[in-house]
């Protein structure tokens, strides 16, 4: 009976020990992941004026894509319409 508690406790004091060596890696691992994850956001950070030019450079395009397009629809309703009533004048 006495072997089992010795043999118990010698693979609890492993176990302990085995816990506290994982603990120890998964400190440092994170801590590296800390770095790399500091490291990635200031890259992101400088970056972030080029995507906001970028985005208002956009904006601008499809402020003037959407009058020239209205102006063209218009353009070309207008020339329509002066057709349909040439047509209707004649037909009258």
């Amino acid at each position: 009976m006495e072997f089992l508690l010795i043999l118990l406790a010698v693979f609890g004091i492993i176990l302990l020990i085995t816990l506290i060596i994982l603990c120890v890696r998964l400190i440092f691992t994170l801590t590296k992941i800390n770095s790399i994850l500091d490291n990635v956001d200031m890259k992101l950070n400088s970056l972030n004026g080029v995507f906001e030019t970028i985005d208002k450079v956009s904006g601008t395009v499809s402020l003037i894509n959407n009058r020239v397009v209205s102006v063209l629809t218009g353009f070309f309703a207008s020339i329509f319409k002066k057709i349909r009533k040439e047509e209707e004048s004649e037909e009258f």
